[in-house]
């Protein structure tokens, strides 16, 4: 069973589907084919979930800044590179570090690099290296400090491993189990598996229509981008 908050351990989801689909006794889906099919779940509820609902996993990381440098690289559980704002503040000036617009970002860093400026921050993000994206900061850093470069990212969703592990989606657990049993039904070629099949997107829809909706203080206005206006005054 689940903790007071609703989160499941891999060993008590791994539990409920063996008793669900009576599958205590078999070797037919081994459990290292099963942890497979679970966070082939989970992999597949994080993208719906991220596609409609940016917050879900949401979360900051504090950066430092070293002067001369400006390669610094992204949190390691960042998903495809998602980065909803980074802000600046050395306790005398808090600002928001734009994104370099796409088709300026070369010509921006070269004018950086060569010249000297007092502009503030900006950044674009590039991947260089395999398993270690970078975020470029143009001009590069004035200064070095401790933690004034905050970055508001979206997470992974954890994925499972050993037995203590958590799943972080309490309110989608049905999806997991759904898409379990429908991966384990369809290896065995049940009789069950359309039912299941049937049943996954039942789950999927109704997940879709929570997440649709999903704003925490129910002020659900479309906000309005100005920025555009800002940068030609």
């Amino acid at each position: 069973m689940p903790n007071a908050n609703g989160y499941w351990t891999w060993a008590e989801i791994r539990a409920k589907i063996k008793r669900d689909t009576d599958t205590e006794d078999e070797v037919f889906v081994r459990t290292e084919e099963l942890l497979e099919y679970a966070n082939d779940a989970i992999r597949e509820a994080e993208a719906e979930i991220k596609s409609l609902y940016d917050d879900y996993f949401l979360t900051k990381t504090d950066m430092d800044l070293t002067q001369g440098v400006s390669e610094y690289s992204l949190p390691t559980d960042i998903y495809a590179h998602k980065i909803r704002r980074v802000i600046y503040n050395n306790g005398s000036s808090v600002y928001t570090i734009e994104r370099i617009q796409d088709w300026k970002k070369f010509e921006s860093k070269a004018i950086a690099d060569n010249f000297s400026t007092s502009d503030l921050y900006q950044f674009f993000v590039f991947n260089p290296t395999v398993g270690d994206p970078k975020m470029i900061l143009v001009p590069k850093a004035r200064e070095t400090a401790t933690g004034v470069m905050t970055v508001w990212y979206q997470r992974d969703a954890n994925r499972l491993a050993v037995d203590t592990d958590i799943c972080d989606i309490p309110e989608f657990i049905s999806f997991v189990f759904k898409h379990i049993k429908h991966a384990i039904y369809e290896k065995e070629g049940h009789p069950n598996m359309d039912r299941a099949y049937r049943d996954l997107n039942v789950e999927r829809k109704r997940m879709e229509g929570v997440l649709a909706t999903m704003v925490p203080d129910a002020k659900n206005e479309i906000e309005m981008d100005y920025s555009f206006y800002e940068e030609m005054n």
